[in-house]
């Protein structure tokens, strides 16, 4: 219990936006693990993330068969049920609607090309697939991987984006809740601009730090060390996006985190989160410039 063991390769990172070493130290919280991390903030760009963190070989092992299948604030109480790829699929198409999907959807001409990058058991490829695109997706966890590619056959890799080639590029690439995980995001946009068709569409969702986390300050349901490293505004992740080679199309905040799932104080704040524009989550659609 304490601090992250001895042996795990630590890294100290520079802030991804402006490239500042200046962090201010935040606070300190525990991990499922109690290993104790701490979030930074930029000094100059404001941008909050986890400093230092284990290395991104040693996060691998954090995205194998429990934390898909031991209910905890990181993980799901059980990823591979048909109730979870049921209301997976629920938000995921709330999502597409909202960022005007459908209608981009409708401009392309077939064959429609498809990756989603840490697709986990592949419910958005399998949701993609079913519209008719040529879906694929790519994700560390193996046991995942193996799920999907076995039980609802499809194109998955087990891998890392970053290393991986592609034969043709993608008409839409997705990074849905996943880029508050990764190690280095200015890389992953940076490989998906190049990836995506000239005036392909990247959509992601990701935590929002502002909104509805401020009322929950350290305990906010998405500050999990260290599987979330990084913490983006709205004003950050457009940065990012900008700074990549992308231009936002459309964008929306939803969700409060307040009240337990499918009580009526739930709903009344989800509802308040959205029309206020003050979500803890939010979605982006972005085109490639």
């Amino acid at each position: 219990m304490g601090m992250p063991s001895e042996n795990a390769p630590m890294e100290y990172p520079d802030c991804i936006l402006c490239g500042s070493s200046e962090k201010k130290l935040l606070f300190s919280k525990f991990s499922d693990k109690r290993e104790s991390f701490t979030l930074v903030k930029c000094r100059n760009c404001g941008l909050q993330f986890i400093s230092p963190r284990p290395a991104e070989e040693g996060m691998k092992a954090r995205y194998q068969s429990t934390y898909f299948t031991e209910r905890t604030d990181r993980g799901y109480n059980n990823y591979f049920s048909d109730a979870t790829m049921k209301e997976i699929t629920r938000v995921l198409e709330l999502n597409l609607r909202d960022l005007m999907f459908f209608e981009f959807e409708h401009s392309l001409p077939h064959p429609r090309r498809y990756l989603d990058i840490g697709c986990a058991a592949g419910y958005s490829v399998l949701f993609m697939h079913q519209r008719g695109w040529d879906a694929y997706g790519i994700d560390v966890a193996a046991d995942c991987i193996r799920f999907g590619k076995t039980n609802l056959g499809l194109n998955l890799i087990e891998g890392d984006f970053l290393a991986a080639e592609f034969p043709e590029p993608f008409h839409c690439i997705t990074l849905w809740a996943t880029i508050e995980h990764l190690h280095r995001p200015d890389l992953f946009l940076r490989k998906i601009h190049r990836d995506l068709h000239p005036g392909g569409m990247l959509f992601l969702s990701t935590c929002r730090a502002g909104g509805f986390m401020y009322l929950h300050g350290k305990n906010w349901r998405y500050y999990n060390f260290p599987e979330h490293l990084y913490f983006f505004s709205y004003r950050q992740l457009k940065r990012l996006l900008c700074k990549t080679g992308f231009i936002i199309q459309s964008h929306s905040f939803y969700g409060s985190g307040t009240g337990r799932p499918g009580t009526p104080l739930r709903a009344i704040f989800d509802r308040a989160a959205k029309t206020l524009h003050l979500g803890d989550m939010m979605i982006v659609a972005a085109k490639k410039s």
